[in-house]
């Protein structure tokens, strides 16, 4: 019982306090939480992916692990989901909107904090490893399902080279294939460049989880009980031994293994809404989905980060 408290308050519960105000703000004022998330996706993010990877010091074999790990989950996860979704008879919509509830997790503005609380530093860079192969897939995979058969193909690899965040890894690891230091001993004005990228990505943390509180005030009620119920079931508790499972499997052990479980486990990703309802993807249900998990995962987690930290 003493294990479940510690990792609530000194994991959890900071990233509660934070998402609460966002929503306690969102139904105060009139906030724009669009801008919110143009802010977080074309400035913040990219910016704690490209300090976090220019300083990590996750080798490059375990950071390979890590990815393959999320991406068999995912694939898993999808297949699972298929077939979960026989006995409901979905339609073509329909079935795409339960396999963006269960697939992708919300790695990033809740899994990344939830990592630096309960790891520190070093179990946030094996984060954002997970949270990269995440994105990436998010942002095809997810646009393709949530299409269902429209030109997907064309409009996922066109958000790939959209956003700012592939870039922003892309140009971190080459500076490290090239050894540049970015600190005073590159000049004065490296190092202040630097400096001011560094104060955005500590922004990023906090000004995420607002946002997740904040959208978390426009879900309708929950439907279709039976699917939402198995849903649920997929993304916050098969998710653990699969994640597990795949992660010893490719070779994975240790505090690698402990936070690549922990972020598969995550509940459903917010962003998942707007694809639903950019492609009437059974929106509604994607909706009530990320209410649901992301309420259930503060116990799921609660018992995860206790039995692996």
């Amino acid at each position: 019982m003493l294990d479940l408290l510690s990792a609530f308050s000194e994991v959890l519960l900071p990233v509660v306090v934070v998402v609460t105000l966002g929503y306690l703000l969102r139904r105060s004022y009139p906030i724009d939480t669009r801008s919110l998330n143009r802010i977080s996706l074309y400035a913040l993010t990219p910016c704690l992916i490209f300090v976090t990877l220019l300083g990590t010091d996750v080798a490059g074999a375990e950071a390979t692990r890590l990815s393959l790990q999320m991406a068999v989950v995912m694939a898993v996860t999808a297949l699972c989901t298929l077939l979960a979704a026989i006995p409901f008879r979905l339609s073509g919509p329909q079935r795409s909107g339960f396999l963006l509830t269960t697939t992708f997790m919300n790695s990033g503005n809740y899994g990344l904090s939830v990592a630096r609380f309960a790891f520190g530093e070093i179990g946030f860079q094996y984060a954002v490893v997970s949270f990269l192969t995440q994105a990436l897939l998010a942002q095809t995979l997810a646009v393709y399902l949530a299409s269902a058969g429209r030109a997907g193909r064309r409009a996922a690899l066109g958000q790939v080279f959209r956003l700012p965040l592939i870039y922003a890894a892309l140009t971190a690891l080459g500076l490290r294939l090239l050894g540049v230091r970015l600190d005073e001993s590159s000049g004065a004005v490296v190092a202040g460049l630097y400096h001011g990228i560094r104060l955005m990505a500590d922004a990023a943390i906090p000004v995420l989880l607002l946002i997740l509180g904040m959208q978390l005030t426009n879900q309708p009620p929950v439907a279709a009980h039976g699917p939402l119920a198995t849903a649920t079931i997929i993304r916050l508790v098969v998710s653990i031994p699969l994640a597990y499972a795949v992660g010893r499997a490719v070779g994975l052990s240790g505090l690698p293994l402990a936070v690549g479980t922990i972020q598969a486990a995550m509940p459903t990703a917010v962003n998942m809404i707007v694809l639903a309802v950019e492609f009437d993807a059974w929106p509604e249900f994607v909706s009530s989905g990320v209410v649901v998990t992301t309420l259930g995962s503060l116990v799921s987690l609660t018992a995860l980060i206790a039995v692996l930290r």
